[in-house]
C-alpha cells in the first residue's frame, strides 16, 4: 500500500522515497541551483521565450485590471524566462485521472538559487488536488476558513466565498541542500476574479525557500 500511494503521488509530483517532506514540484526543488534550461526541461518545456517583450495590453487592463491584463498576456507569450524567473501559463499538467489538470508554474530564483515555486490551478480542481498534496507532502496541514469577497473588475460585482487556506506543519526539506521550505495553499488566490483560460476562480500552492542552510 505504501509503494502504490506513493506510485500515486508521483504521477503529480516527481518525488524521492524520504521520510522527510520534500520542497520540489515535479523534481525542482527550492534551495537548488538549476539553469533556466533546466527548469523548463523537468517541466516538459522544449521551447520557450527568453526576456519577452511586455506591453501590458492597455485595453484589457482597463476593462480587466492590471493583474488580469498581465495574465492574458502571459498566456499569448507562452513559456518564457526573465533574469528573475520562468513561468509556464499553459502546457504543464499534474494528476493521475483520465483527464489531466493544467496548471501555470511560475519559478522564481537568486543567481541561480531557486526560492519560490507557484502551482496556480482552476478553483473547480482544489478537491483532485487537495488529495495529490497528501499524497505528496503529507496530511499534516494546519487549516484556516476565511470569508471574503472576489470582485469582477469590469462589472464592480462580488461574490462572498469561504476560502481554505493550508499550511503544511512540517517545514519541508531539500534533501541535496539541507535547505528547508514552507508548503502553503489556498482555495482562493486573490480578490479580483480572473480573466485567463482557468476561469475566473484560481487556487494556488506555494513551495517557498526559508532558509539557505543556515
Amino acid at each position: 500500500m505504501k509503494y502504490i500511494a506513493v506510485l500515486l503521488g508521483s504521477l503529480f509530483f516527481v518525488s524521492p522515497l524520504l521520510a522527510e517532506t520534500p520542497c520540489d514540484f515535479k523534481g525542482i526543488s527550492v534551495g537548488s541551483k538549476m539553469s533556466p534550461a533546466e527548469l523548463m526541461s523537468a517541466l516538459g518545456v522544449t521551447q520557450y521565450k527568453t526576456n519577452p517583450s511586455r506591453q501590458f495590453l492597455s485595453d484589457q487592463a482597463k476593462k480587466y485590471g492590471l493583474m488580469a491584463a498581465a495574465e492574458i498576456e502571459e498566456w499569448e507569450i507562452g513559456p518564457y524566462c526573465d533574469n528573475n524567473s520562468c513561468r509556464v501559463p499553459r502546457g504543464v499538467t499534474v494528476g493521475s485521472g483520465v483527464i489531466p489538470i493544467p496548471v501555470n508554474v511560475f519559478v522564481s530564483f537568486n543567481e541561480g538559487v531557486i526560492t519560490a515555486i507557484d502551482v496556480s490551478f482552476s478553483e473547480t480542481f482544489w478537491d483532485e488536488i487537495r488529495l495529490l498534496l497528501d499524497e505528496k507532502y503529507g496530511a499534516d496541514w494546519t487549516t484556516e476558513r476565511n470569508d471574503g469577497p472576489i470582485i469582477n473588475y469590469e462589472t464592480k460585482k462580488s461574490r462572498i466565498v469561504q476560502s481554505v487556506v493550508l499550511q503544511h506543519v512540517t517545514k519541508g526539506t531539500n534533501p541535496s541542500t539541507k535547505d528547508h521550505c514552507q508548503i502553503w495553499a489556498t482555495q482562493f488566490d486573490q480578490t479580483f476574479e480572473h480573466h485567463d483560460a482557468f476561469g475566473p476562480y484560481h487556487s494556488v500552492v506555494e513551495i517557498k525557500l526559508i532558509s539557505k542552510n543556515f
